[in-house]
């Protein structure tokens, strides 16, 4: 399994969650953990998918480009970078 963390941060509106999984889908990439909160205007969601046989690029690429049309900034990393950059 290949996984990728996916992590959107902006000013809270309508339709944010659909854009990114949208994105995700299209790509092919399966959604396989999603958590999301408001705080204060912001809106903060982590989304973890499995790209096994997907194309990273393809899969940044196609969510930093939602993100956009919607407003929010992205992030997207392999699981495995994302772990290390926030072990304690």
């Amino acid at each position: 399994m290949t996984r990728v963390v996916v992590t959107v941060v902006g000013e809270d509106r309508v339709g944010i969650v659909a854009a990114i999984s949208n994105a995700i889908a299209n790509v092919g990439a399966n959604i396989e953990d999603l958590t999301s909160s408001r705080l204060d205007d912001k809106f903060v969601m982590l989304v973890v998918c499995d790209v096994k046989g997907k194309s990273f690029d393809e899969l940044k690429r196609a969510v930093t480009s939602a993100g956009k049309r919607v407003g929010m900034s992205v992030v997207v990393q392999r699981e495995e970078i994302f772990k290390a950059m926030h072990r304690v």
